[in-house]
């Protein structure tokens, strides 16, 4: 059954139990980056709920592009109703609006909901996501933790067994080594870390050793250590030791991937429906587990995005409410997960999936990870692009074999001390 079509009959079920709102309907504006699932949804909610209407406005470029128009909007007076804002948005959105005395969180509304009415929809790790300084900014609306996606045939070529991937990342070097060495233009790996427009890729890496992006006092980088010069040596080895072509940007990767050209490559979850289409028949893929540096100290930044609400009207909030308890229900999670491969955030959308995932496992590893889930580290002051630009060419470096971890890591310190220093 198609999604539109099982969103739709999921809708009608909940119309009953639609709150009333006086005569009028409330309008409510909704601003997103571009989601291809998003239009099948907000059909079901207008359905589900005639009273409130969704304007939904034209999707921003990307989170960054969205972030900085929605902060001007809360300076002009015309911010959305409801933002579906990235999970590293969310302090800096949150701290402004303290700052200008509007800062309303929705703990008050879940409170209302009850507690057995929380617990059986969203578990406390999730929630967690989107609460800035232990209050509920937002809603969680998708999660995603970072994947290896693998190609079944080229590891087993080089001798490897997609069942018994290798769990340390020194393991997973020496296999792509030897996938590199197969021939035929064939690479072992793509994973160009600092090849991103954000930080996801080298906050794996620090994370994973069981450090943190700054230090305490948020002054200087918190990785000045030895598990920092073991995140730096993991990142030189994964392209030196395997011959792995360094670029400024994922898609060459990609496509090379595709092509079935390159044996391993880290994605979000999110990607899993377009990379299946684009690779069609040509080979197995197969999802494995990213690895932790530290496996006891280390954890994962969670990706993906949630609801704030930031509406100031009494009506417009209350309608804003119904919208995101619909969102985040699990028909919507259900579908949402099915159409892209974000790990549903409802609870109860596991059960609705369980025969989506026994027929299609690549979707379900993502749930192995989510124990080392961790909130995607958010730079104070909107400080994020500034502090990347300088590392993002250090890493860059680092893979090429051009300076040594013991080189990078006084470059980052000096740099990222900058940054914080001017901020």
């Amino acid at each position: 059954m198609k999604m539109k079509a099982i969103l739709t009959a999921a809708a009608l079920t909940l119309v009953a139990t639609a709150p009333v709102f006086a005569a009028d309907s409330v309008t409510l504006n909704f601003y997103h980056t571009q989601l291809p699932f998003m239009q099948s949804i907000l059909d079901g909610f207008k359905k589900a709920h005639p009273e409130i209407v969704i304007n939904d406005q034209a999707p921003a470029a990307n989170y960054s592009a969205g972030d900085q128009s929605v902060i001007r909007g809360m300076m002009t007076g015309s911010a959305p109703d409801v933002y579906l804002a990235s999970y590293s948005s969310l302090p800096t959105i949150a701290g402004i609006m303290k700052d200008r005395g509007e800062a309303q969180s929705l703990d008050a509304m879940l409170a209302k909901e009850g507690k057995d009415w929380q617990a059986a929809n969203y578990a406390p790790a999730i929630l967690d996501l989107a609460k800035v300084g232990g209050e509920q900014y937002a809603m969680p609306f998708t999660a995603s933790l970072p994947l290896l996606y693998v190609n079944k045939e080229l590891v087993e070529k080089a001798g490897g067994n997609i069942d018994q991937f290798p769990t340390t990342w020194d393991g997973v070097i020496d296999l792509a080594a030897k996938i590199s060495k197969l021939g035929d233009g064939v690479q072992g790996i793509g994973f160009s870390v600092g090849g991103l427009s954000d930080d996801w890729y080298w906050q794996m890496m620090v994370m994973g050793a069981g450090d943190q992006m700054l230090n305490a006092k948020a002054t200087g980088i918190g990785f000045d250590d030895k598990a920092g010069l073991e995140a730096l040596r993991i990142t030189q080895d994964i392209a030196v030791k395997t011959g792995m072509s360094v670029y400024a940007d994922p898609k060459p990767a990609q496509q090379q991937f595709f092509a079935g050209k390159i044996g391993m490559v880290v994605e979000s979850p999110s990607d899993l429906v377009a990379y299946e289409t684009a690779i069609g028949d040509r080979f197995t893929m197969r999802t494995v587990r990213f690895p932790l540096i530290d496996a006891q100290r280390g954890g994962l930044p969670a990706g993906g995005n949630a609801l704030m609400v930031l509406a100031k009207d009494a009506a417009r909030r209350i309608a804003a409410w119904e919208f995101i308890k619909y969102m985040t229900s699990a028909a919507v999670q259900a579908e949402v997960s099915k159409a892209s491969g974000y790990m549903p955030v409802n609870v109860q959308a596991a059960k609705a999936l369980e025969g989506f995932y026994a027929q299609h496992p690549n979707f379900q590893t993502v749930f192995k990870s989510m124990n080392a889930a961790m909130p995607w580290f958010a730079y104070p002051n909107n400080t994020a692009d500034g502090v990347w630009k300088g590392v993002a060419p250090i890493l860059d470096q680092l893979q090429r074999g051009k300076i040594t971890p013991d080189a990078a890591l006084p470059k980052i310190r000096e740099h990222v001390a900058g940054v914080m220093a001017a901020q």
